[in-house]
């Protein structure tokens, strides 16, 4: 299912592929949404489940090496000239050594996150910035796609100072959907690329830490580890036991120099089901009952500079549809990620015919926008949802690389 195949590249005058896999080098397992990165920060991507990825490098970069970093391990910078293709990248098990600096632990672990919320607003970029993303999401029952679809999103990246959100804008888009006239539920996903955007708690914090709920959490000094070798507080958090409210449990993984988030992996609690469901059900069949088995999040983040920026994220819910006088339950699985693959906007955004911005109220599995251009996906003519973002990312660069050779730049 996860079968790759990096044996050929696409390359133009001014964009060659490099490609490679990055495992562990003591268990030679490979290590699974590790970061690669060019080391000007200019292009980035992460690894699939089988360690590989693919990165987009300009010819005239002078720049020519990969940073390559995984939460527990010590990074690695890789020159690209005169190696060997595809890479073979190998991580070190990263050892944390406390004597060589001094880290002092608050009593109350919360005390760090406060740290953490406060000082969000120097993290990632103080203006306003623009990056690429691919997005995709699935909408599936058992093992069968009801939904499928997906995007390159341009998005208008606020600072986190500012109370204004991020506004994402179509460039291409195409969809999939296998949903019968006579089904009597069709699960839906509300939001498209704003289910990834706003789990970006460096952004949107109130998701899960607003004033109220802040006092509702237990938080738990967990240890230490190295994120792109540098040390990070790993701070788990779970709702109070005399807390009825359904709220979220997890890890942040915050940097022990400048308080910034580096990573944030977290669950809702989805115990009480009826709670759980008004939060996630707009609208359903009045002899049906809905509810989430599980709410599951990840947000990374790149280091860039001295700080850290938004890179990937990814939302997968699981849903159990129990029907009046039916004996069997329906299992509904609800997924969504997007990845950032370049700061810089190219020349294709600029085309107004093909930029449409997204409301957060958008359902992509009905939406007739982005099929204006239907030829930009060449061969690529069937989505594939178990095909790694990475791999996915891939293509689509390429698709991107030949669409803008051949569309003028005044069009």
């Amino acid at each position: 299912m996860f079968f790759l195949c990096f044996s050929a590249h696409a390359q133009t005058n001014s964009v060659k592929e490099i490609t490679g896999r990055v495992i562990d080098q003591k268990t030679r397992e490979p290590l699974a949404l590790a970061s690669v990165r060019l080391s000007d920060d200019q292009s980035a991507t992460v690894t699939n489940k089988e360690g590989r990825f693919s990165i987009k490098i300009p010819v005239d970069n002078p720049v020519q090496e990969l940073l390559i970093s995984f939460m527990g391990y010590e990074s690695a910078r890789l020159a690209i000239n005169g190696q060997p293709d595809p890479l073979l990248i190998s991580l070190i098990p990263s050892t944390t050594i406390l004597r060589e600096v001094t880290v002092s632990v608050p009593q109350d672990p919360g005390v760090l996150v406060s740290e953490m919320l406060n000082n969000r607003q120097n993290q990632g970029s103080t203006q306003k910035s623009q990056v690429i993303t691919f997005f995709r999401e699935a909408v599936r029952k058992k093992s069968k796609n009801l939904s499928l679809a997906e995007a390159i999103i341009e998005v208008e990246k606020q600072p986190n100072s500012s109370d204004k959100n991020d506004v994402a804008r179509l460039i291409q888009f195409r969809k999939s959907t296998n949903y019968k006239p006579n089904d009597t539920l069709a699960v839906k996903l509300q939001g498209g690329p704003y289910n990834t955007l706003f789990i970006d708690i460096a952004k949107y914090p109130d998701i899960v830490f607003d004033a109220q709920a802040f006092q509702a959490y237990r938080f738990t000094h967990a240890g230490f580890t190295q994120i792109d070798q540098k040390l990070v507080h790993i701070i788990h958090f779970e709702q109070k036991q005399n807390v009825i409210t359904p709220l979220y449990r997890g890890e942040l993984y915050i940097t022990t120099q400048g308080s910034h988030l580096a990573k944030a992996i977290f669950e809702m609690n989805v115990s009480n089901q009826e709670a759980a469901a008004s939060l996630f059900v707009r609208k359903k069949p009045a002899r049906v009952k809905l509810w989430p088995t599980s709410v599951n999040y990840q947000v990374d983040y790149s280091p860039q500079g001295d700080s850290w920026s938004f890179q990937y994220s990814k939302m997968e819910m699981n849903f159990t549809a129990n029907w009046k006088n039916r004996l069997f339950n329906t299992q509904y699985q609800i997924w969504a990620e997007m990845a950032v693959t370049d700061q810089k906007t190219p020349s294709l955004i600029h085309s107004g015919d093909r930029s449409e911005f997204i409301k957060p109220s958008v359902v992509l599995s009905e939406s007739t926008k982005g099929f204006g251009r239907p030829d930009f996906w060449g061969e690529y003519t069937v989505i594939e949802p178990d095909q790694s973002i990475e791999q996915a990312i891939e293509r689509i660069i390429r698709q991107l690389n030949r669409w803008e050779r051949k569309t003028p730049q005044n069009e």
